[in-house]
């Protein structure tokens, strides 16, 4: 029987309906309860829900795919709808996941994370602001988007409406399906009193309040856009997270007494370095003056080591000073400040969806652009580097159906994140998703394939500073352009980080017993000395990462979900493991390698070396 086609018949047999019942139930690896048909209000499949057209749409075992049961088929009757989901992300700025900050965030942690899901395994494509944004906005990745920096001619908000994406991002998608959308915060680089509403206002949202530069990192004077409107309001002597937390409360008022579905991102540029005067630690709102003033940035083994780390300009900083260390102490200081100022915010908004009776019904997502480093292999504060403290951000979900209390150690990342959104929406994806929804139901968790790749990739947009005061001091790096690829499988306590950077040096990290990504076994003096992997020697499996490397690198659509089906089309290998049999040594030694003709800004195809893989024609 087709499912997904209309019965004109007004009736359908008992029995026949019965029959429909049950195979719904098998496709859905649910057992059959009774011999009897359930009635609308006791359907008893987890995950379903009744959509406008009276169609039964639910989530088969963890696949996304939609069962279209019309009601007309199995003959049920009409009752009530159930109440539609909303989503509300909350995203922080330069957030990690590795230096303690959710450590100051109970509200986070407690009434998200233990009451759903928390990803330690989640991560951003571009650790930089603006790629990143864009990135999580649209599904898709940063060489596909083509915003790769913050600032023209390869990035920020004017980069993005040449490139058409105001036409055709989240909430466009949301908004033309009739669910209300609404954005509190900053938005992304560029986006300033001179272009907030030329040629367009950012496009699809019902409300909307943003943040425009030249003030977005001013703390206590930021500038607030008005809607769709050309009005800009200033908060002098206001925090900035008070502003960004009282338009979101404002909202959720009038959404909770309307009852409207709604999507709503607030996103606090906090803890962001704040720049009024200079760079330096953010200050703090009033309610966490004089907190954490004895923590210091956490002492992982990576940081400020007496041993050279890292690969490419980063090998070759000198330790850092004394007053280094303290500088960013006082960073870390700021930023748990502010991040508890941003649990605050959560705990009200908690509290209102509560108070409207619609807390049980909202999916809450909390997350961050990018991460972030202290100290780590001798680094000043700052982000856009491929090692984990940068790309490894927080993700906590939790909502209607979402597993309770689940760690999840699933890799997954950003691009990830609007197939997601749309899909606990039920709004149709979109078929130029490099992304897939990611799992959060307790049946996606036992059935979903696991991803063991992520693909990150950076432009260092014409400088790369060592720390945000390394123009001051003249440390600037031109060469901070790569591209990597983070595995991750647990089952076979494999780890790893592979990266190629635009001066052609490469770097392998064994993250299994080398977490903290201190021992490059692809220097000289390490190669002859490093481990086997499934028995083999290590040049043997750069050989497979670098041909993964080189189809994520310029992937597109089904190609980022699936790399491997584009080595090997008859689905023979699907992971690094099975890539690992002998018999495939040649094949990959022939392979065309990751490499670059020199070290430039922003995506430029011709400087980027070769773009396809070979396919393999084997058995």
């Amino acid at each position: 029987m087709d499912w997904n086609r209309t019965i004109k018949k007004p009736e359908i047999e008992a029995k026949t309906r019965r029959h429909h019942y049950l195979r719904s139930l098998a496709t859905l690896g649910q057992p059959a309860m009774s011999t009897s048909m359930p009635s609308v209000a006791t359907w008893p499949i987890p995950g379903c829900c009744w959509d406008k057209e009276g169609i039964v749409c639910c989530r088969c075992g963890g696949v996304r795919s939609l069962l279209l049961l019309r009601l007309a088929e199995v003959g049920l009757a009409a009752t009530p709808k159930a109440k539609k989901p909303n989503v509300i992300v909350i995203l922080a700025d330069d957030q990690d996941m590795l230096l303690d900050s959710l450590s100051v965030q109970p509200n986070v942690v407690n009434q998200i994370g233990k009451q759903g899901v928390t990803y330690n395994k989640h991560y951003c494509t571009v650790a930089w602001c603006c790629p990143s944004r864009v990135n999580f906005l649209t599904g898709r990745a940063a060489h596909n988007t083509n915003v790769t920096t913050l600032t023209p001619p390869y990035g920020g908000w004017s980069k993005f409406m040449s490139e058409g994406h105001n036409d055709n991002w989240l909430p466009v998608w949301i908004n033309t399906s009739g669910i209300k959308t609404f954005y509190a915060g900053k938005l992304m680089n560029g986006y300033s009193n001179n272009n907030f509403d030329r040629p367009a206002h950012p496009k699809g949202w019902h409300d909307s309040s943003f943040l425009i530069d030249p003030w977005t990192y001013n703390y206590f004077n930021s500038h607030w856009t008005n809607g769709y409107t050309d009005k800009v309001k200033a908060y002098p002597g206001v925090h900035t997270t008070h502003v960004n937390a009282e338009k979101a409360l404002g909202w959720l008022d009038n959404l909770g007494k309307n009852k409207d579905q709604f999507f709503m991102m607030i996103a606090t540029v906090a803890p962001h370095m704040g720049v009024a005067a200079g760079s330096g630690a953010p200050p703090p709102p009033a309610s966490q003056k004089g907190k954490f003033l004895n923590q210091v940035s956490p002492r992982r083994p990576n940081f400020n080591p007496d041993t050279p780390s890292g690969n490419s300009w980063i090998r070759g900083l000198p330790k850092l000073s004394k007053a280094d260390v303290k500088s960013g102490d006082e960073v870390h200081v700021g930023r748990l400040q502010n991040l508890a100022g941003i649990d605050e915010v959560v705990g009200d908004i908690i509290d209102k969806l509560k108070k409207y009776d619609i807390f049980d019904n909202t999916y809450i997502i909390y997350t961050s652009d990018n991460g972030f480093h202290i100290g780590n292999h001798r680094l000043k504060p700052g982000k856009r580097c491929p090692y984990e403290e940068d790309i490894n951000v927080p993700l906590l979900i939790r909502g209607p159906n979402v597993a309770k209390g689940v760690v999840s150690t699933v890799a997954n990342h950003h691009t990830d994140m609007a197939p997601t959104i749309l899909e606990m929406l039920g709004v149709p994806l979109r078929p130029d998703f490099d992304g897939g929804p990611i799992a959060y139901t307790a049946n996606d968790f036992k059935s979903q394939r696991k991803n063991e790749h992520v693909q990150v990739e950076f432009w260092d947009g014409g400088f790369a500073p060592n720390g945000y005061r390394g123009e001051e001091s003249g440390q600037l790096y031109f060469n901070n352009t790569y591209k990597a690829l983070r595995i991750w499988n647990p089952d076979d306590n494999f780890s790893a980080l592979y990266s190629v950077w635009c001066d052609n040096s490469k770097e392998f990290y064994d993250m299994s017993s080398d977490y903290a990504q201190m021992h490059n076994l692809l220097l000289p003096k390490a190669i002859a000395g490093a481990p086997k992997y499934w028995k083999r020697p290590l040049p043997q499996l750069v050989a497979r990462l670098d041909t993964l490397l080189l189809v994520l690198k310029g992937c597109k659509k089904e190609a980022c979900r699936k790399p491997w089906d584009q080595i090997f089309p008859k689905d023979t290998v699907n992971n690094v493991e099975q890539a690992m049999d002998a018999k495939y040594d040649d094949f990959f030694r022939k392979q065309p390698k990751v490499h670059y003709k020199s070290c430039k800004g922003g995506n430029v195809i011709s400087n980027e070396g070769p773009q396809k893989a070979n396919v393999w024609k084997g058995k």
